[in-house]
């Protein structure tokens, strides 16, 4: 559906997707690149895909007609945004959180949503507000958002050493621009989180970070309501939502770490951080619970335990729908995987070094909820064998994506990239491993090892045409995914190691 059908359907139903968030502020030391401007399309995830939706009903009607229904999974899916934007600063580009969300989204079934951000490092919603660049966060909000994400400097909204006024004036701002250029526009301020403990601002400046919590805590809560209401100068459809994100990180380190959450200057967000801070968007914006969706790079336990924690702050607890009502891949068929720069009819392509594509399509033509992933590979080659004895098309078979040094052996070693299928059913699973490059390299030949759970396998792939690395019986993670490892094997030379293609076949 193009975004201005949404925006049609939007005015028709109870939930609309503007969502303006609070800016949060970058106040530490960062590299030149994180601390400058941050103005992206997330390209792989752009893009407003057919919606699978029943137009004329209304979001909280679907949540009552599924305990009268009892097979929900015949029921269309609710209306879900189709164009979000996340204004902020490294509060949000931090570990490119607003990826993760447009990850999750994509991974819980509902329609992919087009993910952009206007992200300035140390910057408050005052600075943004002053920016009349092309690219600066007025003229981005004016372009009309189903979501608009607005994020504040991170200690304005305290009364410790912030200008609470001048933050709920500039959101107010913000929100009546963004009403303005999109009537249906769902506003949410961003609830950040306090320094953690041991930070040089407790005790002087805030007594603990429980007391930090709980000023922005009342200045996000007073100014959605009942600031925002008071001195707005338009009509809004929506209410200003908050999303705590700040209230699910004090929920998890109640019992203190681990899980560490902030990263080690004790106030930005690490890898676990910025997960939360996603799974707490997805929560308020689409109201469904966060349990079972994918762990990404975050070790599944600490997922899970964050995913409990966003449940429990947005009240979420309906299960998404590719977790509700899963696509599965049938036993008996396939999902074939092209790794490179080649793109085959009926294969999925992943052409980059780190690269994602899903939903997938079996090799039966079924439509899936499985995704397919790569991360930290070196290159694309097309110097490999187009001809081969597994029946793999020729461009399948003749390119691959690669991972190792030029610097030699020992330098590969250290390195190694990921293969990563998640959306998968319960059951078993055969994986086949298939890549082929010319010649020997000089002598180092090309041995790879690919690594799943506790199991490795060696291929030669040095002028491969018949051999594959082929994993029998392999059974999904918690988050229904497998995930292979790829590098140069440690018994051989190898300066590289290659994947070309992936076939992830149920067998039961």
């Amino acid at each position: 559906m193009a975004a201005s059908g949404y925006r049609g359907a939007m005015r028709r139903v109870a939930w609309c997707a503007a969502v303006v968030l609070a800016i949060a502020g970058c106040e530490g030391s960062l590299s030149a690149s994180d601390a400058g401007a941050h103005d992206a399309t997330l390209d792989a995830l752009a893009g407003d895909a057919t919606i699978r939706r029943d137009a004329e009903t209304p979001r909280d009607a679907w949540v009552e007609r599924d305990a009268a229904v009892p097979d929900r999974c015949s029921e269309p899916l609710p209306i879900t945004p189709g164009r979000v934007l996340f204004v902020g600063n490294s509060f949000t580009f931090t570990e490119s959180m607003p990826t993760t969300f447009a990850h999750l989204v994509e991974a819980s079934g509902f329609a992919p949503a087009h993910v952009e951000m206007r992200a300035v490092g140390g910057q408050s919603l005052e600075w943004h507000r002053a920016d009349t660049s092309a690219e600066g966060a007025p003229n981005r909000v004016g372009e009309g958002w189903d979501v608009v994400i607005l994020q504040e400097l991170s200690t304005r909204p305290t009364d410790a050493i912030g200008d609470p006024a001048q933050f709920k004036d500039d959101a107010t701002w913000f929100h009546d621009l963004a009403i303005t250029a999109e009537p249906s526009c769902q506003v949410v301020l961003y609830e950040t989180f306090a320094r953690r403990a041991g930070h040089p601002y407790y005790p002087g400046t805030f007594t603990d970070p429980a007391d930090m919590q709980a000023q922005l805590r009342f200045h996000y809560d007073d100014c959605a309501d009942p600031f925002i209401p008071t001195h707005t100068t338009v009509v809004s459809e929506h209410p200003v939502l908050v999303a705590h994100v700040g209230d699910a990180w004090e929920h998890v380190l109640a019992d203190g770490e681990p899980p560490r959450l902030h990263a080690d200057d004790d106030y930005h967000p690490n890898a676990n951080g910025a997960y939360l801070t996603a799974l707490v968007f997805f929560g308020t914006l689409y109201g469904r619970s966060t349990i079972g969706l994918p762990s990404f790079a975050i070790d599944p336990a600490i997922a899970r335990e964050l995913q409990q924690a966003a449940d429990a702050v947005t009240g979420a607890t309906e299960p998404v729908p590719a977790i509700a009502c899963p696509r599965v891949l049938p036993v008996g068929d396939t999902l074939p995987i092209d790794l490179g720069p080649n793109a085959v009819a009926g294969w999925a392509t992943l052409d980059m070094v780190n690269d994602e594509a899903g939903p997938l399509v079996s090799a039966a033509g079924v439509a899936t909820d499985a995704v397919a992933r790569v991360r930290s590979f070196t290159g694309t080659q097309t110097g490999g064998s187009a001809v081969n004895a597994l029946g793999l098309p020729a461009d399948v078979s003749a390119d691959s994506l690669w991972v190792g040094s030029f610097d030699g052996h020992d330098a590969a070693l250290a390195l190694g990239a990921e293969i990563t299928v998640t959306g998968l059913g319960t059951g078993l699973y055969r994986v086949e491993l298939f890549a082929s490059r010319d010649g020997d390299d000089t002598g180092n030949g090309r041995l790879t090892r690919y690594t799943l759970g506790d199991r490795s396998l060696d291929l030669e792939v040095r002028d491969d045409r018949d051999r594959a690395a082929t994993f029998e019986g392999v059974t999904p993670d918690l988050d229904g995914a497998i995930t292979i490892g790829v590098g140069v094997s440690p018994a051989g030379r190898a300066r590289f190691g290659y994947a070309g293609s992936v076939r992830v076949t149920r067998t039961r």
